[in-house]
């Protein structure tokens, strides 16, 4: 995948090539965006719910924290949107496996820690297994959402955006429009 720096208002009005973002193919559709600073992206975030009132209090504070950012409307196929949405349905997925495996493990613990049957260790041995398991699922599938994404990144003089993540026909469809004066640079470029 490539990047891109554009100026804010292309970005901000769909001032874009129409060609899909992540698929390179030609589109009319659009994704309205907001840059990774612009509010709470979890992702992975949501485990600290099985910390218990410590680990809420920090959810609630990611979640209250950095309001505000740049929205843009970026050109984004019909089909890419789609692997978007089973990308993040499938990380809600693995985050609730995780937090009920690792309940069901704590609980476990807590039950099976005064005996010391066989039977117990085998519970406990399988319920952390599968625990491990679904925290590499979810690490995995939330690498999958990052590749369905775009991320929109506003420079400290809030004219410049770079979007991170998009297909190479994407950003030579952008240089070859920048030929018109519009202010794009494309690749490693800052202005």
């Amino acid at each position: 995948m490539a990047e891109v720096t554009v100026f804010v208002d292309d970005v901000v009005i769909g001032r874009l090539p129409p060609v899909c973002i992540k698929e390179g193919i030609p589109t009319a559709d659009h994704l309205t965006v907001r840059d990774a600073s612009s509010g709470p992206g979890f992702g992975a975030a949501w485990l600290l719910v099985i910390l218990g009132p410590i680990g809420w209090i920090v959810l609630l504070y990611l979640s209250l924290a950095g309001k505000g950012g740049l929205t843009g409307r970026l050109p984004f196929s019909e089909f890419a949107y789609r692997r978007l949405k089973v990308a993040q349905r499938m990380q809600t997925v693995w985050i609730v496996a995780a937090i009920v495996v690792g309940l069901l493990a704590s609980l476990s613990l807590a039950i099976f820690s005064s005996t010391r049957s066989a039977a117990s260790s085998a519970a406990l041995i399988s319920l952390g297994a599968a625990t491990v398991g679904a925290l590499v699922m979810l690490a995995l599938q939330t690498r999958e959402v990052r590749r369905a994404e775009v991320h929109l990144v506003l420079d400290d003089s809030h004219r410049w955006v770079t979007i991170k993540g998009v297909h190479p026909d994407f950003a030579a469809a952008l240089a070859h429009s920048a030929t018109e004066p519009s202010g794009v640079t494309t690749g490693d470029a800052t202005t």
